[in-house]
């Protein structure tokens, strides 16, 4: 009885902390989703400015000649700077959000600490009573701890569906701004490209090369987004022939790298459900590109191997090393991300690590 007396109040200060410390948790993730929400929105923004930015300089230089009128230079000159203010604005916001974005981060994992410091304080003195009243009365303190030991996951899931939002609205912006503005765009200048074909040959045939060149751009955009909407290979064939062929195809489209591959599957004949071969394989495109766009490298050493209950994936280049701080700066949409959650939802596990001088090496397992 003395004991049940002693540990009452110990436990009960516990709890009260819980709870505190819980909604601070909360009220942090609350403000973090409004921020990386806004982020994504400005992202959004920032690229859609900059890509008009290009596009309206491509096309007045375009047009210069000793003949413009000089009025269509000075309102140039003024859209220019419109949109180079509007991006140094938004650039500046970003900033600061980003900032924000840290420091709600940095008391998410004060709290975080706290809130398991205190989870195993309260487990520590449950164990300690042994009174079944005691056990009875405090039944709904430990329910509630159980829930409130969710922090996690609701951040991965958060997470998760803002990546799921990103890649939507990304895949609309990149297929509004390089494919239907530029397709709106021919349309009206095919009215002028009609009168110049009598008026002016040379700036006809001038304009129908330029017509060819975002013709061609636009097919290569659609090629590209229509490939990471969907895996191109028959997820009913074995995960080894799958690998097999997509090394190959590496090695056609990249011959600049020096390529040590081994594949190595217990069951040759093993075929994975599609949503392991699909995760698989863009895993090991996401760290292949940052290969090939970020690594500085020219030798890989890539290593896989598949027993009946396991995937381990290895990966090391000799290029310029990854930064130790590279995971944290890395923006919340970023591939590594990505790829973290995705391995996440199948209770997979990625490692990168780097230095200078001695490349970078990445690792991934996923349970089958």
């Amino acid at each position: 009885m003395e004991k049940k007396e002693q540990l009452s109040p110990i436990l009960k200060a516990t709890t009260e902390m819980l709870k505190h410390f819980g909604c601070e948790h909360e009220d942090a993730l609350s403000r973090l989703r409004d921020i990386k929400t806004e982020l994504f929105e400005l992202n959004i923004r920032l690229d859609e400015l900059n890509r008009t930015r290009n596009l309206y300089s491509l096309n007045t230089s375009r047009k210069k000649n000793v003949f413009s009128p000089i009025q269509s230079q000075d309102a140039s000159n003024q859209k220019e700077t419109e949109l180079m203010q509007n991006i140094e604005e938004l650039t500046q916001r970003k900033h600061e959000l980003e900032e924000q974005q840290a420091a709600e981060q940095e008391v998410l994992r004060e709290t975080e600490d706290r809130l398991r410091t205190l989870r195993k304080a309260q487990l520590s003195l449950i164990q300690l009573s042994k009174s079944p009243a005691f056990e009875e009365e405090e039944d709904a303190e430990i329910f509630e701890y159980v829930e409130t030991d969710t922090p996690d996951i609701r951040s991965h899931g958060e997470q998760i569906l803002l990546l799921e939002a990103f890649d939507k609205t990304y895949l609309a912006t990149i297929l509004k701004s390089r494919v239907a503005t530029p397709l709106s765009c021919q349309t009206h200048r095919l009215e002028n490209l009609r009168r110049l074909i009598t008026t002016d040959p040379e700036q006809a045939r001038l304009m129908l090369e330029e017509f060819e060149t975002q013709n061609k751009q636009m097919e290569q955009t659609l090629q590209t987004q229509l490939t990471q909407l969907h895996q191109s290979f028959d997820e009913k064939r074995p995960i080894q022939t799958i690998l097999d062929e997509w090394i190959m195809e590496f090695r056609d489209k990249h011959p600049e790298f020096v390529l040590d591959s081994s594949t190595q599957v217990k069951d040759e004949s093993l075929v994975l459900p599609y949503i392991y071969s699909m995760t698989i394989i863009q895993l090991i495109e996401f760290l292949f590109d940052n290969v090939v766009h970020h690594a500085n490298a020219n030798q890989i050493r890539f290593r896989v191997q598949i027993t009946g209950t396991m995937v381990d994936v290895f990966l090391s280049d000799n290029g310029i090393g990854i930064p130790e701080d590279a995971y944290k700066n890395a923006p919340w949409y970023s591939s590594l991300h990505k790829a973290e959650e995705m391995l996440f939802l199948l209770d997979g596990r990625i490692q990168i690590s780097g230095s200078k001088g001695h490349g970078t090496t990445a690792r991934f397992t996923l349970p089958l």
